[in-house]
C-alpha cells in the first residue's frame, strides 16, 4: 500500500470513527432534561446523588441506551488512523515533542470506550431507582455513587486526556512546528468544540440542544478531519512525490 493510499483511508477511517460516535453520543446520552420534572431524584435525592446524571437518560430505552454505547466503544480503534495523520504533519517525526504528542492522542483513543460506555450502565440503574419500590433506593443508592465514581473517573480521564493531546496539536501548529500554515491551529478539535458554546446557549431547551451537548466533541472530530481532507490533503500526499 503506497503513502497516498494509506492517507486516503486514513481519512475514510478518522471520518467513519467520528459519525459513528456522534450517533453513539446522541443515542446514549443525546437528552436535554430538566431535573424538576423528576423531583424524586432534584428533591428527594439531591443530596445523594449527581441529580443532573441522574435524571439524563431516564427517557432512554433500554435498547437505545445498549446501542449508543456499544456503537462508539466498538469503533473507537477506527480512530487511530486520524492519530496517525496528524502524526504525518509534523516537519521533524523524530522530535519529542512529535512523538510525545502522538503518543498521548494514542492513549486518549485507548481510553475512550470505558468512559463512554459508562454511561449505559449509569443510565440504567437510575432508571431502575425511579421505577422501583423506595424500599430498594437506599441500596441502590449506594451502587448509584460507585458507577457514578468510575464514570467520572474513566470519562473524566479520557476527556482531559484527549484534550491535552489536541491542545498540544494545536500549540506545535501555532509555533509552525508542522506541515499545516499557524491558523489551522484553531481547527483542532479543541477549538472547534470551544466555537460550539454560543451556539449551545443560544439555543433554547430542546432535543436539537441536547444532540449538540452530547456529541460536540464528536462533532469537533468530524469537522476537523473532513477540513483536513478538503484543505491540506495534498500537503501529505507531495511527501511521497
Amino acid at each position: 500500500m503506497n503513502y497516498s493510499t494509506k492517507i486516503k483511508w486514513s481519512f475514510i477511517s478518522s471520518i467513519i470513527a467520528s459519525i459513528l460516535w456522534v450517533i453513539g453520543d446522541v443515542f446514549v446520552a443525546g437528552f436535554d432534561v430538566n431535573p424538576a420534572d423528576y423531583p424524586l431524584f432534584s428533591e428527594t435525592y439531591a443530596n445523594e446523588l449527581d441529580v443532573n446524571l441522574a435524571v439524563l437518560m431516564l427517557e432512554g430505552s433500554t435498547n437505545r441506551l445498549m446501542f449508543g454505547g456499544l456503537i462508539a466503544s466498538m469503533s473507537a480503534f477506527l480512530f487511530l488512523p486520524g492519530v496517525w495523520l496528524a502524526f504525518q504533519y509534523f516537519k521533524d517525526q523524530t522530535k519529542p515533542y512529535a512523538w510525545i504528542t502522538y503518543f498521548v492522542l494514542i492513549i486518549s483513543v485507548v481510553l475512550m470506550p470505558l468512559g463512554h460506555s459508562d454511561f449505559y450502565y449509569s443510565g440504567e440503574l437510575f432508571k431502575a431507582i425511579y421505577h422501583t419500590d423506595p424500599v430498594a433506593h437506599p441500596y441502590l443508592l449506594e451502587m448509584s455513587r460507585g458507577f457514578t465514581k468510575v464514570l467520572y473517573i474513566a470519562w473524566g480521564t479520557a476527556i482531559i486526556v484527549l484534550l491535552a493531546g489536541w491542545l498540544m496539536f494545536s500549540i506545535l501548529v501555532f509555533m509552525n512546528k508542522t506541515k499545516l500554515p499557524r491558523w489551522a491551529g484553531l481547527l483542532s478539535p479543541v477549538f472547534l468544540t470551544i466555537f460550539q458554546l454560543p451556539i449551545r446557549m443560544a439555543l433554547p431547551q430542546s432535543e436539537l440542544r441536547g444532540y449538540l451537548i452530547s456529541a460536540g466533541f464528536n462533532l469537533s472530530y468530524l469537522i476537523f478531519f473532513i477540513l483536513l481532507a478538503i484543505l491540506f490533503r495534498k500537503q501529505l500526499q507531495e511527501v511521497e512525490k
